[in-house]
């Protein structure tokens, strides 16, 4: 039976966190948070730490609870806090995502309507804000890099979702806004080897959106969830899709470019291919018990602990982690050996505390490892074993 172990607490956020997300090489780790901040952390013995001897001599047998910790104090002596981006924005700093080609730029998105570029300087730690998006009517709630670093969507409360080219040194041109919800959208979401942006909406649906000729469109909106979709996350071999919603549901859909059945009536000169879609996989309502707010699918586990992209059995799919309103972190294991399986292998309840769990990400080139964000305002590094 699988089991999460806690080997790091990362303290130093003034109020809830909203977000995590790992560098390219999985070695850093940025955070955000209503205090208006950003926070890069890092393990003190860089990726030595990933090592499964070191996660058996930190790991932390203890009970989880916030009362009286010292909230300029990072619990962790295995962890170190690189960089505190203080006043970021005006507002809450609502998501962060690293640049996925050199881990030296990172993007902010916040609840002031604006999406801040900050660059880390090449002799030390500092971030400095080389640019500053803006556009959004009101609250930004997600930003995310696409797999090339050349694009980045971001998306509020508006009901928009906007695409942005970056040219170099800081600047951006807006290339797209995309009003097709007709509520608030609530993540973006890239492909992880093609320009696909997935957007995840209030309005409980999912669109994608392709590229044809430089006019980005709406090729498929996915329904099936009955409230608002939080967010999805893809699989390691970009096959799957995995949504989490309101209604307590995960669903897994898989797709592909639906087929030209008629050459002559789509050669037509406004004619663009859309995307089939199919629910092929669903964690029923009674499994988790309020409204699931965050998932990332993580590599299949393998014996060697050396930094891998695609490893393991074919019919094995990796893992699924889930964040939630009852407080609790799950973890499932998807198998395709015949009809795609999502079977529950391990939970831990108050993961934070009874605070919601805002926020899960599977590092992204070291198998096992979870980081967490929550109310309470701290980073969690879990291991899975």
């Amino acid at each position: 039976m699988s089991r999460l172990k806690l080997v790091a607490e990362l303290v130093g956020h003034e109020d809830r966190a909203w977000q995590v997300s790992w560098d390219a090489t999985g070695t850093r780790l940025a955070s955000c948070s209503s205090d208006k901040s950003a926070r890069i952390w890092a393990p003190i013995a860089q990726s030595q730490f990933f090592a499964c001897d070191s996660a058996e001599q930190t790991a932390m047998e203890v009970d989880i609870d916030n009362s009286n910790r010292d909230g300029n104090i990072s619990t962790s002596e295995s962890w170190q806090c690189l960089e505190t981006i203080d006043n970021a924005h005006k507002r809450t700093v609502r998501s962060v995502a690293f640049e996925p080609t050199q881990g030296r730029v990172l993007a902010t998105a916040s609840f002031d309507g604006t999406t801040a570029i900050w660059e880390k300087g090449p002799e030390d730690e500092t971030y400095d804000c080389v640019a500053t998006l803006e556009g959004h009517e009101n609250e930004a709630k997600s930003v995310a890099w696409s797999v090339s670093g050349q694009l980045l969507a971001t998306c509020g409360r508006d009901k928009s979702v906007w695409i942005w080219e970056s040219n170099g040194e800081g600047d951006f041109d807006c290339i797209s806004v995309l009003m097709e919800h007709t509520q608030d959208v609530k993540k973006v979401l890239w492909h992880p080897s093609e320009e696909l942006l997935v957007s995840f909406s209030y309005d409980n649906t999912i669109r994608v959106w392709k590229d044809e000729d430089d006019d980005w469109y709406s090729a498929a909106t996915l329904t099936g969830h009955t409230s608002t979709v939080w967010g999805g996350a893809f699989s390691h071999n970009g096959k799957y899709l995995a949504s989490v919603s309101d209604d307590r549901t995960v669903r897994v859909w898989t797709w592909g470019i639906t087929p030209d059945e008629s050459s002559d009536a789509n050669a037509g000169l406004y004619y663009r291919p859309g995307i089939s879609y199919e629910c092929v996989a669903t964690v029923p309502d009674s499994v988790h018990t309020r409204a699931i707010y965050s998932v990332s699918w993580g590599m299949p586990l393998i014996k060697d602990t050396t930094p891998s992209n695609d490893s393991g059995n074919r019919d094995d799919l990796g893992y699924l982690a889930t964040g939630c309103g009852d407080n609790t972190l799950r973890v499932f294991k998807v198998t395709t050996n015949g009809p795609l399986d999502v079977a529950l292998v391990c939970s831990q309840e108050n993961a934070h505390g009874l605070s919601d769990i805002n926020c899960v990400e599977w590092n992204p080139k070291y198998p096992g490892w979870l980081a967490t964000c929550g109310d309470d305002g701290v980073v969690r590094i879990w291991h899975l074993e």
